[in-house]
């Protein structure tokens, strides 16, 4: 992969990557994060309730992936408001949030996005509805608004593949607003990170070597 010539196409590099691979990174994340709320859901309501919403959103994944959750968007906002409690509600929203970046709709998106903020029983699910708030207002060129979560999320210390890509987004805000050194930090700490995700390590170590010319 060649280096860019300038910030410009470093920002676009950037945004490529990231509509082609970022989706896929953060519901990757969201399928751990799931795996283990989920569990603790189901250890702590009634089976059969546990048991529905589960099923419900392993359709609503489902649909995702096959490219019509538009014919199930009326059952995730069903699950979102009859179990706004239940980590497979959060789940439905973080995939409706996707659902809506897809047709264009990004206040469709932020609203579903803050909901998860508000209303995630697990703080990992909360912290991966901020990382995307993080990147859609950075898209929308809301840069106080990208700020404000970033910075609740390093408040919070997380670690790992989240810090690694809390760390890119926070180096791509950087270059947004041209703050070469600020950038450079950031990407710093995602190849520091021995968690970053493979694909976004070599991303950062390439904007590091640009930066360092």
């Amino acid at each position: 992969m060649s280096r860019y010539e300038t910030e410009e196409e470093q920002i676009e590099a950037f945004k490529s990557w990231w509509n082609k691979n970022g989706t896929k990174l953060l519901s990757a994340i969201l399928v751990v994060v799931l795996a283990f709320s989920g569990w603790r859901y189901w250890t702590n309501t009634q089976y059969v309730e546990a048991a529905n919403s589960s099923s419900m959103y392993e359709l609503l994944q489902a649909s995702m992936q096959q490219g019509n959750f538009g014919e199930v968007s009326r059952e995730a906002l069903k699950l979102i408001q009859e179990e706004p409690k239940s980590p497979y509600a959060s789940g439905a929203a973080l995939l409706y949030a996707t659902y809506s970046l897809e047709k264009g709709n990004s206040a469709e998106a932020i609203e579903h996005l803050n909901w998860v903020v508000k209303n995630a029983p697990d703080l990992a699910l909360k912290v991966t509805a901020q990382t995307r708030l993080a990147r859609v207002y950075i898209d929308e060129e809301k840069y106080t608004e990208a700020e404000a979560q970033l910075a609740q999320l390093n408040a919070l210390n997380i670690e790992g593949a989240a810090k690694g890509s809390v760390d890119y987004i926070s180096g791509m805000l950087a270059l947004q607003q041209k703050d070469s050194e600020k950038a450079y930090s950031a990407f710093s700490a995602v190849v520091a990170n021995p968690e970053t995700e493979k694909n976004l390590l070599g991303l950062a170590q390439i904007q590091l070597d640009d930066l360092a010319k």
